[in-house]
């Protein structure tokens, strides 16, 4: 399908549930792409968006397209909208310019096909379940500048070995990183305060802890490792707080597995 030349922009629902489009042309000087525009086209598997497109992409443009699988973001665009690549599982490589300032709740939930992802300098929160169940991620580098990871950001994220936290982070939500089953080693920044619920529940490999904060993290109870293999694991904290984690509430349960950084 092609769009014609003196279109600019694509509205809400426009090609929303058109499961037999194959592949479609969107014409230079179309600017915006509306919420669910493209939303369950199953199987589109070629898209090109002009360079003229710039600011937001709308909530679930895109949601469903399981056929894509490969996308790029053209420059001008700031705001990638809620929802807006989940469902997408046959979408393995994606470019996004760093442009991007926010990147929306569960963006790009369920993209089991994604085998990498650069997140934008500009990005200051990973938001609700933006990554959850991207089970083809082995690594992923948040980048300086964040300062929240929400809710179930990285949840399900099975494959994902490796992953990269700036100082920069504060705040880091419950289930953030649950059932990472393949991570082995995770850093905690000294500016985070909280442990919350199931932050690392389910991380089953998980062998390394280490928590920067001389103050240990409050908790709401000991579950933010629930699941995990407690005797397989170590709880690295500053060499000065190892026996303040030892009688912090909650960090007690784990007092055995908690030593000094060295």
């Amino acid at each position: 399908f092609t769009i014609p030349s003196g279109v600019t922009s694509i509205g809400d629902d426009t090609f929303s549930g058109c499961s037999g489009l194959l592949s479609i042309t969107i014409p230079d000087g179309v600017t915006s792409i509306g919420e669910k525009a493209f939303k369950e086209c199953s199987s589109l598997s070629s898209l090109t968006i002009p360079d003229s497109v710039t600011g937001v992409i709308g909530d679930q443009a895109f949601y469903g397209c399981s056929g894509l699988s490969s996308f790029t973001i053209p420059s001008g665009v700031t705001n990638i909208g809620d929802d807006t690549f989940s469902g997408c599982s046959g979408l393995s490589s994606i470019v996004i310019p760093e442009s991007v300032r926010y990147i929306g709740g569960r963006a790009f939930y369920g993209c089991s096909g994604l085998l990498s992802i650069t997140i934008p300098s500009g990005v200051t929160s990973i938001e609700n379940r933006t990554f959850y169940g991207c089970s083809g991620l082995s690594s992923i580098t948040i980048p300086d500048g964040v300062t929240y990871i929400r809710m179930a950001a990285f949840g399900l994220c099975s494959n994902l070995s490796s992953i990269t936290i700036p100082d920069s982070v504060r705040y880091i939500e419950g289930s953030a990183f649950s059932r990472c089953t393949s991570l082995t080693t995770i850093t905690i920044p000294a500016g985070v305060t909280t442990m919350n619920t199931f932050t690392l529940y389910g991380c089953t490999s998980l062998q390394s802890l280490t928590v920067l904060a001389e103050t240990p993290p409050s908790a709401t109870s000991d579950n933010f490792l629930g699941d995990v293999d407690i005797e397989g694991l170590s709880i690295y904290v500053p060499a000065g707080s190892v026996d303040a984690y030892k009688s912090a509430s909650y960090w007690s349960s784990y007092a055995s597995r908690v030593f000094p950084i060295e």
